[in-house]
């Protein structure tokens, strides 16, 4: 496993970040099955294990920080550790004053059981109450060492100009970047890129289209097809609630085209959409989740694409970048990355 440095920083991290919203302690919750802490523990080891030291975790993830932290008692100084404030009060939570920040981190330390956060992140742009007052409160968390860096999630151009020409310095922007969800290219990797901000991309195989496991649309279980990839007008999709048209046929079209390059270069598909993400400029890590200690081993098998390989799995995949064309939230309409 490779370890880069992420600009602006001096935190030198592995090319994969272990998502941790399965961490739920047991607890079956509205996106995760239960998960008992002693899996949880032997994922992190394993993450341990194959070199993985980066770990991300949020407020808005029930019973997470609590489990990461309790994973990583005896070894914390071995591990990055980036959270995100936002949620506190489920979906309407209103945005968060300098004492509401404060809060949250407090708390946030006390369920990682550990003195500092790395990398404090901002979930969503609504949760920004006052741009200077927020900086101003997390410039007064690193005075005090109970945050080391800030970066920002989800935060599209107009969002992302607007907190930097604010005075911000974030580290990172969390987005939603895969082969098949390439929107940040347009405005949000640039703009990033301009201001040596990391890329630290989530959904990296797009809720498990990009493992192979999935040929046609009857294939693909309903629960995963709420995103804008899916159609959902005219009663389709009723677990979505986007509202838009999709790009059902673009993306089949596109999964059996990168299947057969993959083929090809003796790669899995998994393989191949986690190492195109880290082969794009201004991406230095991404995140991945698993279920098992096994799943962190096979995410974790980083192999070098030629760039033709790289140029191939760019071109099967424009059609359905086109059609998605600018919008950055997967989930929601209007857009809540804008």
């Amino acid at each position: 496993m490779q370890h880069v440095t992420l600009p602006g920083t001096d935190l030198k991290v592995s090319q994969l970040c272990h998502g941790c919203w399965q961490f739920n302690n047991n607890t079956t919750t509205v996106n995760w099955d239960a998960q008992p802490l002693e899996v949880s523990k032997s994922i992190v080891d394993k993450c341990f294990d194959v070199g993985i030291n980066f770990f991300d975790t949020a407020q808005g993830y029930a019973g997470s920080e609590e489990v990461l932290g309790e994973c990583l008692q005896g070894r914390r100084q071995n591990a990055v550790i980036a959270t995100k404030y936002g949620f506190r009060e489920g979906v309407g939570t209103p945005p968060y004053s300098a004492l509401d920040i404060q809060e949250a981190i407090e708390t946030a330390l006390k369920k990682l059981k550990t003195t500092y956060i790395d990398i404090l992140q901002i979930h969503f742009p609504s949760f920004v109450k006052d741009k200077d007052e927020t900086i101003t409160e997390l410039k007064r968390q690193i005075g005090l060492g109970k945050i080391r860096y800030y970066g920002v999630s989800n935060y599209g151009p107009k969002n992302l100009r607007e907190f930097l020409a604010a005075g911000a310095k974030p580290v990172v922007n969390q987005m939603g970047y895969n082969l098949l969800w390439r929107s940040v290219e347009d405005e949000v990797l640039p703009i990033c890129k301009e201001n040596n901000i990391s890329v630290l991309a989530y959904s990296t195989l797009q809720q498990g289209l990009l493992t192979g496991k999935f040929h046609k649309l009857d294939d693909i279980p309903e629960g995963r097809r709420r995103g804008k990839l899916f159609k959902n007008t005219e009663g389709s999709n009723k677990l979505a609630r986007h509202g838009q048209e999709g790009a059902e046929e673009e993306m089949i079209v596109a999964l059996g085209k990168i299947q057969e390059i993959c083929n090809k270069a003796g790669v899995t598909m998994s393989q191949a959409a986690i190492s195109w993400l880290l082969q794009q400029d201004g991406v230095d890590s991404v995140i991945t989740g698993a279920s098992t200690p096994q799943q962190v081993v096979t995410n974790s098998n980083i192999v070098k694409l030629s760039q033709d390989v790289v140029k191939q799995l760019s071109e099967v995949t424009e059609p359905v970048k086109a059609k998605i064309g600018k919008t950055l939230d997967q989930w929601a309409t209007p857009d809540r990355c804008e």
